[in-house]
């Protein structure tokens, strides 16, 4: 069953039978005070987290886990075990949604 938040209609996609499928990511971040880090999580597709210097260190890290475990789970026809509803920012927590091409 499609997930219309997850994937975006193939109209965004292109209109050729070639068109690349575009996915969400939602990320939820958090920047530690007294070290200066970064740490976040996908927060609709569970396993995906870690740390870095920065966020755009760590937003690349997350989206390229993201992609390669999309990428598996299309390669080998299974359904994507997406988070719904996915998780929301808690206080000092905030969200970034990035549009992931296959």
């Amino acid at each position: 069953m499609a997930n219309p938040l997850n994937q975006l209609p193939d109209s965004s996609c292109g209109s050729t039978p070639d068109s690349v499928p575009v996915f969400n990511c939602i990320v939820i971040l958090q920047r530690d005070e007294l070290s200066g880090r970064v740490s976040g999580r996908v927060a609709n597709l569970d396993g995906i987290a870690g740390d870095a210097s920065g966020e755009r260190e760590l937003l690349f890290l997350l989206t390229r886990r993201f992609r390669d475990i999309i990428r598996q789970y299309s390669q080998n026809s299974q359904p994507i075990p997406w988070k719904i509803p996915a998780d929301t920012p808690a206080t000092g927590e905030q969200q970034r949604f990035i549009p992931i091409h296959l």
